[in-house]
């Protein structure tokens, strides 16, 4: 167990700080020499790292160096979206191989699960892989997902995967169990890797796009709560509780024209004209037009409020706004800040998100990589860990 817990160490380490010499690999995992010796003679035996000189011309001159091998086999992130389907490839170091993306034409499962296919096949071919290569796929959705079956509950933008079972589908279109997670949540699993998240115990992301969602990280774990529906921010009633579109209170962007159609009778100095649209609005408010304002603090007010019921149940360090409309910083931050000061006795601090549109697929492919990590590990290690070779060890 100490071998195979060494082992996988070295092997970790390698893959996020590239290649080592074999002093600084001992130094690092707190190793003696002879059993480092030992461990990467074993993970170079299996496949799993290599040795190479430098060269000459190099600094470490032509003593040798080991390096994870990255493409023993691959990761697959697919991020399903009301507007755009993304699918990604990356090796086990989390490098992303190749990336592509397709506008939605229909919201039908048919045309839904055809993209995909089309997706997942031109990233292999852009990275000259196969389907054999991948070990792990995961798929982000809007939706309450059931970790174990993949089923997908209250799709919410996507009315067509409600209901469906999802990760079936999936294994049966690529031969590969997928892991299937609601897309927020693999948004929040990016932060925590590469954005406002990392480093902090508790946070949360709320998402504002066609929908609005959020996921949670307390105490460094991904809170997904009993049934998978923890940040299903929507359901919170403010208003009318009865309202079932939330239509006083829901910050979502299909709701920025109407909402602007409202006031427009107020702010007769207005340049905006109809038809409204999100980027008109959102350019009219830069510009300080009256209506392109007031739709902007209004649209500040209603985030606010989910930011304040996210930090009075969980008391979050950071909360990160991330989709196409929490994203505008440049005009929503300062109005939200200034309404959180108001509203709560200790609000938290709030961020942008900086990880733009591929937020779901990074997310997706950090635990793509993990899996497969884990699957290749336990596949080309598995030989060293049989009774006969315990037996050996231990003489």
């Amino acid at each position: 167990m100490l071998r195979a817990i060494n082992e996988r160490r070295v092997l970790d380490g390698l893959r996020e700080s590239g290649a080592l010499h074999a002093a600084e690999i001992a130094r690092i995992n707190g190793l003696s020499r002879p059993t480092t010796s030992l461990v990467l003679k074993s993970l170079t035996q299996s496949g799993l790292v290599q040795e190479y000189f430098p060269g000459e011309s190099d600094s470490k001159r032509a003593k040798s160096v080991f390096e994870a091998v990255s493409d023993v086999k691959l990761g697959l992130g697919i991020d399903i979206g009301a507007k755009f389907i993304r699918v990604a490839l990356g090796d086990l170091t989390g490098k992303t191989l190749s990336q592509e993306s397709f506008a939605v034409k229909k919201l039908s499962l048919a045309e839904i699960l055809e993209t995909i296919k089309t997706g997942v096949d031109q990233v292999l071919k852009t990275s000259k892989h196969s389907i054999k290569d991948v070990a792990s796929i995961v798929v982000g959705t809007p939706g309450v997902i059931d970790q174990k079956s993949g089923k997908v509950a209250i799709a919410g933008t996507i009315d067509s995967l409600d209901g469906v079972n999802l990760g079936k589908l999936i294994q049966a279109q690529f031969k590969i169990t997928p892991l299937v997670e609601n897309d927020i949540n693999l948004v929040t699993i990016a932060e925590q890797g590469h954005g406002f998240g990392n480093g902090k115990e508790n946070f949360a992301v709320l998402s504002i796009g066609s929908g609005i969602g959020s996921g949670l990280v307390l105490n460094g774990k991904l809170h997904r709560g009993h049934r998978g529906a923890a940040g299903e921010i929507f359901y919170i009633p403010f208003g009318d509780p009865f309202d079932t579109h939330k239509t006083a209170t829901n910050p979502s962007a299909d709701l920025l024209p109407e909402l602007a159609k409202n006031l427009a009778s107020k702010y007769r100095s207005t340049s905006l004209k109809t038809p409204y649209s999100n980027e008109k609005i959102m350019e009219a408010a830069r510009m300080g037009d009256s209506l392109g304002l007031a739709v902007v603090n209004e649209e500040a007010a209603r985030i606010a409020l989910y930011i304040a019921g996210i930090a009075s149940v969980v008391d979050v360090e950071v909360v990160i706004l991330s989709g196409g409309i929490g994203r505008q910083a440049d005009v929503l931050l300062d109005p939200i800040i200034s309404i959180m000061a108001k509203i709560l006795p200790f609000p938290p601090k709030i961020e942008v998100s900086k990880l733009g549109d591929s937020a779901v697929l990074i997310g997706a492919i950090d635990i793509a990589t993990d899996l497969a990590c884990d699957l290749v590990f336990e596949e080309r290690m598995a030989g060293n860990y049989t009774p006969t070779k315990l037996l050996e060890i231990a003489r």
